[in-house]
């Protein structure tokens, strides 16, 4: 694989979202479904297995972390930590089993069965970036939800590979009878007609096309959206405002019967480098500043704690806890069978 210099790999990678980088790569190394259909081409929503669902109990209802998809990149640099000495970052890398040349994040999507109803958060990607993702839509049905059971979708932030599962190739509703909820300061800032992008280390045509796709997308589904300040915002789920990644980032903290769950979004792309360097950003923050102050406070209070956080790229599930670890933190996995 031939290294890609800092514009060349920002130009290829740049579509119309925070994650969507490995799709135009150019590279050989491709993102594929783990299991093709036979001597045909993937279907538009991805091809789903049992390994892409992962049941769990969650104060005793039934919860699932769908695994919508995969972006692989050729190496982290420079979409993320650009502050990464590269030899420091090869450290954290091998203390982790991680390969150097390539870097696969998880699109992972929290779907709750209740008395109430059906809840999700985030969307995927849907069929806006190949065959690579948008693996829900197949998924909800393997666990008996169809798009019509699902009655609110909590959304943390507008970037594509989180909301471009709410909508169809016409741009019309997915989940057409779902209240849709999301930060009002996060869709006020798509929706304005010049929302500053200046922080992001982009091209200025990459911030272009995330702008427009994010107010294609909320222009949409606009007859859904309920717009929340932080606080609560269902009677299980209380908005946490979490700015930086996006100017209204949100958390979602989750209480069935007494148990918590903290979706925590985008916060973290890179467990293996982010945790002990929390000082540590990526090409997409519209603030970079605020994200990392964000990140700190997080990993701070989620540590002390103990709090069972949910991450959206953390490798599938995505379920564990953070704890302490130097003067830097740790993600801690939850096993799958205790």
């Amino acid at each position: 694989m031939k290294n890609l210099d800092r514009r060349t790999f920002m130009q290829r990678t740049g579509l119309a979202g925070l994650s969507v980088f490995a799709l135009s790569l150019g590279v050989n190394r491709a993102v594929a479904d783990p299991d093709p259909p036979t001597g045909s081409a993937p279907a538009a929503s991805g091809p789903i297995t049992e390994a892409d669902i992962h049941r769990f109990q969650l104060g005793g209802d039934d919860a699932f972390i769908i695994h919508d998809g995969a972006l692989t990149l050729p190496g982290l640099q420079p979409m993320f930590v650009p502050e990464a000495k590269p030899a420091e970052l090869q450290e954290l890398l091998k203390k982790n089993f991680l390969p150097f040349d390539r870097y696969s994040i998880s699109l992972n999507v929290l779907v709750i069965k209740g008395k109430d109803g059906v809840i999700m958060f985030d969307s995927g990607a849907g069929k806006a970036f190949g065959p690579a993702m948008g693996k829900l839509a197949n998924a909800l049905g393997r666990i008996g939800v169809a798009p019509g059971d699902i009655k609110t979708i909590f959304i943390t932030h507008g970037h594509a590979d989180h909301i471009g599962g709410l909508v169809n190739d016409a741009n019309e509703p997915v989940f057409s009878s779902a209240k849709i909820i999301a930060p009002k300061h996060e869709v006020d800032f798509w929706m304005s007609e010049n929302p500053d992008l200046s922080g992001m280390k982009t091209p200025d045509e990459t911030k272009t096309q995330t702008a427009a796709g994010a107010k294609k997308t909320f222009s949409g589904i606009k007859a859904q959206l309920e717009l929340k300040e932080p606080g609560r915002v269902a009677p299980d789920v209380e908005l946490v405002s979490a700015p930086g990644h996006t100017p209204g980032h949100s958390m979602f903290q989750v209480t069935r019967n007494g148990e918590k769950i903290l979706v925590m979004g985008d916060a973290v792309h890179v467990f293996a480098a982010q945790f002990p360097h929390p000082e540590w950003t990526m090409a997409y923050d519209v603030n970079p500043g605020l994200a990392i102050e964000t990140r700190r406070k997080l990993f701070k209070q989620a540590a002390a704690d103990g709090a069972f956080v949910f991450g959206y790229h953390m490798p599938f599930p995505g379920l564990g806890h953070v704890r302490t670890d130097g003067s830097g933190y740790e993600w801690v996995p939850k096993p799958w069978v205790i």
